[in-house]
């Protein structure tokens, strides 16, 4: 099968990188991929050596879509489309009117609110052109589209768990926002009473001190993520894709969203917790949700610092409920899989069949 694949990148590594799983989940299944993009460095960046035939990158700012002869595809995969009105080429556009009869798939944000299971494969006819679009939503139910974890490296999952709370390895990636300098306080101090915390910063723009126990670290192709999360015991994640990725981790973790004008992250944020912490007992929930409020600076009146040294002790029961649900989300619904079944239960109707 030809599919296509439209990536608007609006925040660099979540779109790419979410459209860029996506595209080489396909691609090793055999099927031919064109992923269709408008940011060429981010892509050199988490791609930069491209190892399967069956996946093209097109750059469609330098790319004339509309005279370069394109293969029709089968079918045409839009993540995060809601991002499509804030970029200024829409390129999205154009592929529509080529290929009115594709089926078009808008795979839109990962949320863990009740109502995307309502509306999961419900359909959109565009009034003036009578273009059919099907909304799909990822998520974490039997009623959604399931996350992509066919990718996910088997050999890391089920490593040992976190034994020594006081000799810890922290992972952080997050939006500049963070208070990043209020955990690397913290671990200092931590450390000079006779604490071993050390913590990896990626993508970090925070000028670091020769004693701080935090240290840069180099940005790695996608392929090899998975295997740098593992190295850690406690990981900090931000957006979409390392926020799943750290979840197959099966590491405790604290997640940053991606924040929004209307506020509307802060209920987003609390579905997907209620979700996760079901299981862990009242004080360990607690301590977690409140190192997530502020992590997000939701609650601006306490100190990072102390928030997070009261989940310290917490971090035992927090590693056997992440192994918990790492089991959870591999065994259950795959978004490569859920796409391609979807696509194989359309019925092309009388008058698209050319043989008839």
């Amino acid at each position: 099968m030809h599919i296509g694949i439209v990536c608007k990148v609006i925040d660099n590594f979540g779109d790419a990188g979410f459209s860029l799983r996506l595209a080489k989940a396909l691609a090793e299944r055999g099927h031919s991929v064109d992923l269709f993009h408008d940011d060429s460095a981010t892509f050199r960046a988490l791609y930069p050596t491209p190892d399967n035939g069956n996946l093209k990158l097109i750059d469609a700012i330098k790319t004339n879509i509309e005279t370069e002869g394109l293969q029709k595809p089968d079918l045409i995969l839009e993540p995060f489309g809601t991002s499509s009105e804030q970029t200024a080429y829409r390129f999205d556009l154009i592929l529509k009117r080529q290929f009115p009869k594709t089926p078009w798939l808008l795979i839109d944000y990962l949320s863990s609110e009740k109502w995307i299971e309502s509306f999961h494969l419900s359909n959109s006819i565009d009034p003036n052109t009578g273009h059919v679009t099907t909304f799909f939503y990822p998520g974490f139910t039997e009623q959604t589209g399931g996350l992509i974890h066919c990718d996910y490296p088997r050999h890391l999952a089920g490593k040992p768990l976190l034994t020594n709370k006081t000799c810890l390895r922290v992972f952080v990636f997050a939006y500049p926002n963070a208070p990043i300098r209020g955990l690397i306080n913290t671990c200092n101090s931590l450390n000079s009473q006779g604490n071993e915390i050390s913590i990896g910063l990626a993508g970090n723009s925070l000028k670091l001190e020769p004693d701080d126990c935090a240290s840069a670290i180099p940005f790695v192709a996608q392929s090899e993520f998975d295997k740098l999360l593992a190295q850690y015991d406690m990981l900090f994640v931000r957006g979409e894709d390392s926020f799943v990725r750290a979840q197959l981790a099966g590491k405790p973790f604290i997640w940053q969203i991606y924040p929004t004008e209307d506020n509307a992250h802060f209920e987003k944020l609390a579905c997907f917790f209620d979700l996760y912490a079901n299981g862990l007992g009242a004080d360990c929930k607690l301590a977690l949700w409140n190192s997530w409020l502020a992590w997000n600076g939701v609650n601006t009146h306490g100190d990072f610092g102390m928030i997070w040294m009261a989940l310290l002790p917490h971090l035992p029961e927090l590693d056997v409920h992440a192994m918990k649900w790492q089991s959870r989300i591999l065994n259950g619904k795959e978004l490569v899989k859920e796409v391609l079944t979807w696509h194989g239960s359309q019925t092309l109707t009388l008058k698209e069949k050319p043989d008839l």
